[in-house]
């Protein structure tokens, strides 16, 4: 039963192109980061391992530069935009600024284990019931980019 769970996961995986992903969390004091841009730790910002952050030639363009991802723990979500890579993160940690390591946990537990994926995609909730049984479960991000926030009384066109 647990094969099938798995081969059932994997296939709403593949065919819903979303991935989540999991590991540690923990803070740093952010300043001019891999993205080219300078941020405080009143910022809500996040630094992704470079297997996430990618291999571009100019970091300051890559892909995930100014994306938004939806990190939980412990029943609560926050969001960061992504600003800088974390060359000593294992694959699937991240570094949040201290803003948002404080919506999800007290900054003196300083590392925590999370899961996170990019805002707007859909992400896949398991939960192991037990005697082989799994359920799985889609669910949509609502996210908005902020580069989108700032229009006011706009007309679809515009956007």
């Amino acid at each position: 039963m647990k094969s099938l769970a798995s081969a059932l996961l994997a296939l709403a995986v593949s065919a819903g192109g979303a991935v989540a992903y999991s590991g540690d969390m923990t803070y740093f004091t952010p300043g001019l980061g891999a993205c080219g841009k300078h941020n405080s730790e009143t910022d809500h910002v996040v630094a992704l391992a470079a297997a996430q952050y990618g291999g571009d030639a100019n970091p300051n363009k890559a892909k995930v530069c100014g994306r938004k991802i939806s990190i939980r723990y412990g029943g609560k979500t926050a969001s960061a935009t992504v600003v800088d890579k974390c060359p000593s993160c294992a694959s699937g940690s991240i570094n949040v600024s201290p803003a948002v390591f404080k919506q999800l946990a007290s900054l003196d537990k300083g590392r925590v284990k999370v899961t996170w994926g990019y805002a707007g995609s859909s992400v896949l909730h398991t939960e192991d019931w037990g005697d082989g049984q799994v359920r799985i479960a889609l669910a949509d991000e609502e996210d908005v980019n902020f580069e989108y926030e700032s229009f006011e009384n706009a007309v679809a066109n515009e956007l």
